[in-house]
Order: structure tokens, then sequence, then C-alpha cells
């Protein structure tokens, strides 16, 4: 049998609104013609609440298909219980089968496939929802058997105590499929598997590959990835050493002359350093459709005046003295005609005895 297995179609989402239509459809269309049954790993839509419009290009795109749909709801869906969420909203249409904490079994040719469902939880409540799971529905021994989730595993995403792809196992599922990861990804020597997503939302390097969908053979226990028609994505990182900002702005400027294509997204991140008297925010970036840039000029010297305050701080300096102390910093070595701690102190008093303070020691 085959099974179609897409994921994270986020429906509605602003940035690249259309785009997540069109390439929704290219992924459950193409399925439509291949699958035998089409599973969907939540994120339908990218709101909790999608508008009208975009909940009827959802039910229109449904009505479309011929093929039937078990699908679950992700993170971008959950809504409190008891509240209906927009996954369940095509379920009671009659569009397809929503499961969360229940399963159902699909037949076909004399095959039967045992298909269990958990709609995204919070992580620090995976465990006890898998627990619960596991005691609510159990796989039959004579059936394939796959797990619908759409959580966030510690093999593919960093975060203190996130559960492991391999706290599934004691569930004995023949294949586990997981959404929510924006990107193609496997483990458990192919017995757990992530479509990733069908439209752009991270920008991340992750995401340069391509978008589709997967296509499982049931008889051959294997799998192929399915590209679907993408916008092309474009991700170029940049160093720059003490640019002036006239300099760094041709600099960005010429990149993108060299990186554009017909309808790509250009995504630049730009990192290094200004020159001294410089911020980042002096910089007057492109402003282009479909071209964005991430500026990290300064970063570092910022990170270490961040670190320099921080470390006074903890030394319990008064607000007096860590100005004074960084205004001797900042002077030492670069005036000779007045004492950088006197002048800080007429300061104090007001301007007016700062600029007499100064006039005293003109040569």
């Amino acid at each position: 049998m085959k099974i179609a297995v897409i994921g994270d179609t986020h429906l509605g989402y602003p940035r690249f609104y259309t785009d997540s239509f069109t390439q929704a459809r290219a992924a459950f269309k193409d399925a439509d013609q291949k699958a035998d049954l089409i599973l969907f790993l939540g994120d339908l839509y990218d709101s909790r609440v999608p508008s009208l419009q975009v909940l009827g290009e959802a039910i229109s795109l449904f009505r479309e298909l011929k093929t039937q749909v078990y699908a679950i709801h992700g993170n971008h869906e959950r809504r409190s219980r008891g509240a209906l969420n927009p996954v369940e909203l095509l379920a009671k249409a009659g569009l397809l089968t929503h499961l969360h904490m229940d399963s159902a079994t699909f037949e076909k040719d004399g095959e039967k496939i045992f298909i269990a469902g958990m709609g995204n939880v919070p992580d620090d409540l995976t465990p006890r929802a898998l627990e619960k799971l596991r005691q609510t529905v159990t796989p039959p021994a004579d059936a394939f058997s796959i797990l619908l989730l759409h959580q966030s595993f510690k093999e593919f995403v960093y975060g203190e105590n996130l559960s492991s792809i391999h706290d599934l196992e004691p569930l004995n599922y023949s294949l586990y499929m997981n959404g929510h990861i924006h990107a193609h990804k496997t483990g458990m020597d192919g017995k757990f598997l992530i479509p990733g997503s069908t439209v752009l939302t991270q920008l991340t390097k992750e995401e340069t590959k391509p978008k589709g969908y997967l296509l499982y053979d049931t008889n051959s226990n294997s799998y192929e990835f399915v590209e679907i028609p993408s916008r092309k994505f474009i991700l170029r990182e940049i160093e720059m050493h003490n640019a002036a900002p006239n300099e760094a702005k041709k600099q960005i400027e010429e990149e993108l002359q060299e990186l554009k294509a017909p309808d790509a997204v250009i995504k630049l991140k730009i990192k290094g350093t200004l020159a001294h008297g410089f911020k980042a925010s002096d910089l007057n970036l492109p402003q282009e459709e479909g071209v964005f840039i991430d500026n990290h000029l300064n970063e570092r010297r910022l990170k270490k005046e961040i670190e320099k305050l921080r470390e006074l701080r903890e030394n319990k300096l008064s607000m007096r003295e860590l100005s004074e102390q960084r205004l001797r910093e900042r002077l030492q070595g670069k005036v000779g005609l007045f004492d950088p701690q006197k002048l800080f102190e007429h300061l104090l008093e007001g301007p007016d005895a700062g600029m007499q303070y100064l006039k005293t020691k003109r040569p």
C-alpha cells in the first residue's frame, strides 16, 4: 500500500500567504494521485483561529481530494480543552478523520493499516501524554501500525528535558511519523520519519532544501521524498570587518545582484563589525520584496559591552562608580589636558560646571 505523509502546510502564513496555499495544494493533489491514503501531521493552519478566507480555501482543497485523509492537530491549532480546533472543524464537515488519543483502521485489497494519533501537547507533558496513549490505544499485531505525532524531540530540537524518539519504542508501532520540524529528518533506522513543511517559515539553513512530502510503501518498508514545486530559498552569510556603512551597503547590494533569481526568496545574514563609532542601526539596508536581511553587525562588540556591565554589576559597583569607570576606560590614553575623573565630578553638578572646568584647563 502507498501512504502519503504531509506536514506543516501553515495555510494563511502571513509572510508567504500565497505560497502556503499553492504549495499545500501541490502536495495534496500529487498525493491524491499516487497514494491509497493520506496522513497529515498537524499545523494545517498557521493560526489557531483562521480567517473565513483561509478556512474557505482549506475546505475547497479537501473537497477536491478523492483519497481518505487522517490528521492530527499541531501546536498552531491546539486550543484549550473543550474548544473546537480548526482541524476538528474539517472533521465535522466530513472532509477528514481527526485522531487525537484515538485510532482508526484503513483496509484495502486485504491489507490493514492501523493509524493512531496524538495531536500536539506542551513539551513538558509529552511523557504523560504518551503514557496515556499507551493505556488507551494498543496497536494490533495483525496490522501495519502508524503513530502520528507533532512534537519536539531532543534528537532534532535543542531544549532541556525534551523527550527522545527512543521513548516511543515501548509503544510498539511499525512506524512513527512526526510533524513540527520543518525539514525532512529520519531516525530509529527509518522507523521515525519527518516530512518537513511545505512552505518556508523560519528561513533557516535547513529550509534551503526542497519542500515536499513522503510516499511510504508498506510492501517494501521504504519511502521516497516527493519534491513539490516551490520557491527557491537562498541563504548567504556575509562577514565584514570595520566597514563604513556606505561600504557595507555596497557589498550587500552587489551580493543581492549576484544572487537574484526569478521568484527566489533571499536571506542575507550580515556578521562582523562596522568602523569605530558606527552602530548597526546606521546601516541603511535595501528594502526589496522577497529579500530578508538579518543585521548582526557589531553583535560581538555589543555582547562584550553587556558582559562588561554584567561583570561590573556583579562587583556591586554603584551607578556612579559604573559611569566613572566606563568614562575612565573610554578616555584612557585619549586626553591629557584634563583629569577624566574630575570632569565627571563636575558634570554631576551640571553641564555648565563641566564646561567651566574644561575652560580652566585650556592652554
